[in-house]
């Protein structure tokens, strides 16, 4: 039995790692996550947190920090490099001759989607013993680490496959390039508008479940933890940017709900699966949207079973947050009012009798004294 390797994943390899550039770029993301780094250390250490131990603080202050600059770097760097995967191929006249050969479809994108992300990829693991140095501060565990680079995976996949899906749709870079970045712009930046938005205007802790298209907030819920520790700044933050607010903090089902990252990552898994059929489905040179009885039934099946597989799992836990935000009353969103309450004046005080004592007659008594 032979394992015959995708030849788009070799021949891109080969294209991307010759010469000095791929290494540079390694080289210099290194070093500037560890400078990074070291300035976060040395921040913390200027802004002691009195009353709590120091150490894990600074360990989870690099746990976000790298992670959050690695997240950053994906997200904005992962649709650069797909988006141009199927138009580069169109403008250079090349895309026709692809799909001439015997590839079909899903092996010309899964090629492309995972030399793509293969350069990617080998920058993260390239700062794993980078990341590996929190574990001496404490604060963070294995599993946080683990669950942080589940998230940044996930993240790079689906931005991945949002951009093949609009290089596949435009058939031209610029246009594939605006609307994959506009996409990513909404998900991120839109998320975070919408949240503040919707607290500003009913006054109310906004709910959680606006911030499930937002990578960053998936992954600050893997460090904050089921209470507001107001001592630690970074936990603090990260609740918020999690959207655990302090309007659910004297909730008894607060501590059994699901992190934001468990909605992130189930609608990313449907997003991305959703997306990857479509641009098949556009780069298929003849009769593209025709699907056999087969294809159907198995498409409408895997629908069905996402979304009725995400209900039964997740409302439960809607439910219940929506039931203890309707008993928890809402604090005011930034501390006590400073506006005071018209205190009502008793009837009795305004009927008192004014004095018939004539003007200037305790100062004729006070000279007489």
């Amino acid at each position: 039995m032979t394992f015959n390797l995708n030849p788009i994943i070799i021949k891109e390899f080969r294209s991307r790692m010759r010469g000095w550039r791929a290494f540079a770029i390694l080289t210099a993301y290194l070093l500037f996550l560890a400078f990074f780094s070291y300035g976060v250390y040395q921040m913390v250490l200027f802004f002691p947190i009195y009353g709590t131990p120091l150490s894990p603080v600074v360990g989870q202050s690099l746990y976000s920090a790298i992670m959050n600059l690695s997240l950053v770097f994906v997200a904005f760097l992962m649709p650069a490099l797909t988006a141009t995967a199927i138009s580069s191929e169109q403008e250079r006249l090349t895309l026709e001759m692809l799909q001439a050969t015997p590839l079909s479809p899903h092996t010309i994108l899964i090629g492309k989607l995972v030399s793509s992300a293969g350069y990617i990829f080998l920058l993260i693991f390239a700062a794993v013993p980078l990341i590996s140095l929190v574990f001496i501060f404490g604060g963070v565990t294995l599993a946080d680490i683990a669950l942080g680079g589940l998230i940044i995976l996930a993240t790079a996949l689906t931005y991945g496959i949002i951009g093949l899906f609009f290089s596949a749709w435009r058939k031209r870079t610029i246009q594939a390039l605006v609307f994959s970045y506009l996409t990513i712009i909404v998900m991120i930046a839109g998320s975070y508008a919408l949240y503040i938005f919707w607290g500003v205007v009913t006054r109310e802790g906004p709910p959680r479940h606006l911030l499930l298209l937002n990578p960053f907030s998936a992954l600050a819920s893997v460090v904050a933890t089921n209470s507001l520790n107001y001592s630690n700044p970074v936990l603090m933050l990260s609740s918020f940017s999690a959207g655990w607010g302090p309007w659910m903090i004297s909730s008894e089902v607060y501590p059994d709900l699901y992190p934001l990252w468990y909605y992130t990552l189930a609608f990313y898994l449907g997003l991305g699966l959703g997306l990857y059929f479509l641009a098949t489905r556009l780069i298929k040179p003849i009769r593209p949207w025709r699907l056999s009885r087969l294809g159907l039934i198995t498409m409408i099946g895997l629908l069905l079973l996402y979304l009725v597989g995400s209900a039964a799992v997740f409302m439960p836990d809607v439910q219940a947050e929506i039931e203890a935000r309707s008993l928890t009353p809402t604090p005011a969103p930034f501390g006590p009012m400073l506006m005071e309450r018209a205190v009502p004046i008793p009837t009795e005080a305004l009927n008192v009798e004014p004095t018939t004592e004539p003007a200037g007659t305790g100062e004729s008594e006070a000279g007489e004294d």
